[in-house]
């Protein structure tokens, strides 16, 4: 008789959606790497700010052996005093409503896994006090670190270490974030390590024999963190040392057509490509396989998840020495660099354009594989899961 899979269910702040199919994407592969392992449903409520509508739209799909509700209802586009309790009420409002909904349509749930604090996780302790359901929290905001310093307001922490007490487990994509939230006072007992997922059966390598001479850049366009514009006044003096070489930008975001603007202004249209967003996994596979190296120049960051797909697909990275990134990222896999040294990265582009093939495809996916794969990722979540104990 085979012992029956454990029911998941999911609750995310950040999640795909219609309005922005790429946030949260990282918190629905995860999802799919616990589908392995057990049953599992996901519950996100986004609210709809620029358009009004009159009652809250409920949409259920199943996605890769993971059922999904998305539930968008109408919300405060104007803050004023009291509007955070206002939303946040709003928020945990439309949670339960879709609890309650999955719940009848599914077995019960034995776990509760919660992404991103502080409310998603205010929901799961109010769910354990009326039913016992025990919650983890895994954590990617990158708001606690020195740099980004968003992680204020006395109500919030308090609320914060609260739930964070409360859980059977936290788990982080990088030992820096670890660090930071313990410096906020965000301790317990079982912290743990667990990577990003990837689909290493799509970001595979091309092991042909050719030397590219494209560096690839692929991010959400936010130049506040991604530096886009540091590396497009690379790119440009680069141009002054060789121009046997094109800079691929594949990505959409808020600022996309700034980026685009600015590329112009620095006359790289010979030198430059943007590809807008590729949605398509395996086309995006292909951009990193016809390339030299990942190129990031970030000012901050977590872990970039597009790291950990441009090794599954045997390719070195230049990128800065933030965030999680020197904890994956050493001589044997790129070139780590400080942020804002924009010589250092034009000397390191430079440098990979040559040297790129000279590094080892296969050693680069076999990191990958054995840390970032869907079957292991899955299985360090079931790990903590059972030493939670779920509910029976």
């Amino acid at each position: 008789m085979t012992e029956e899979k454990l029911r998941i269910l999911f609750v995310s702040r950040w999640y795909p959606h219609k309005e922005d199919p790429m946030e949260g994407l990282f918190v629905q592969r995860h999802a799919q790497a616990v589908s392995n392992y057990a049953n599992v449903s996901v519950l996100y409520a986004h609210p709809i700010i620029n358009k009004k509508i009159l009652s809250p739209r409920w949409e259920f799909s199943t996605f890769r052996d993971v059922d999904e509700l998305r539930i968008y209802y109408s919300g405060l586009s104007r803050n004023f005093p009291g509007s955070q309790i206002i939303k946040a009420s709003q928020y945990l409002f439309h949670l339960i409503a879709g609890y309650l909904w999955l719940q009848k349509r599914t077995k019960r749930f034995k776990l509760v896994h919660v992404n991103i604090l502080t409310r998603t996780a205010i929901f799961a302790s109010v769910l354990k006090n009326l039913t016992g359901l025990p919650y983890l929290i895994t954590e990617h905001w990158s708001r606690y670190l020195p740099i980004t310093n968003t992680y204020r307001g006395i109500l919030r922490k308090i609320v914060t270490r609260y739930v964070v007490r409360r859980a059977g487990a936290i788990t982080v994509v990088t030992e820096n974030l670890k660090n930071a939230m313990q410096r906020h006072g965000l301790h317990h007992k079982r912290f743990y390590i667990i990577p990003n997922v990837i689909d290493t059966n799509i970001f595979t390598p091309t092991f042909l024999n050719h030397s590219s001479k494209k560096l690839l850049h692929v991010s959400c366009f936010e130049d506040k963190s991604k530096n886009i514009s540091g590396l497009l006044r690379a790119t440009q003096k680069l141009s002054h040392l060789r121009n046997d070489f094109e800079l691929v930008l594949v990505g959409d975001g808020q600022d996309f057509q700034k980026i685009k603007e600015y590329s112009q202004n620095l006359h790289l249209e010979a030198y430059v490509t943007f590809t807008g967003l590729i949605e398509k996994e395996e086309k995006l596979a292909e951009c990193y396989r016809q390339s030299c190296c990942l190129v990031m120049f970030s000012n901050y960051e977590n872990m970039p998840v597009v790291i950990n797909e441009s090794l599954a697909c045997g390719k070195p990275v230049i990128a800065t020495r933030v965030g999680g990134i020197p904890e994956i990222i050493d001589s044997a896999k790129g070139i780590l660099i400080d942020p804002k040294n924009e010589d250092s990265l034009c000397e390191a582009m430079n440098y990979m354009l040559d040297h790129a093939s000279e590094y080892d495809s296969q050693a680069l996916r076999n990191y990958a594989v054995e840390n970032f794969s869907f079957s292991k990722v899955g299985e360090c979540f079931l790990k903590i899961y059972q030493e939670i104990k779920p509910i029976q």
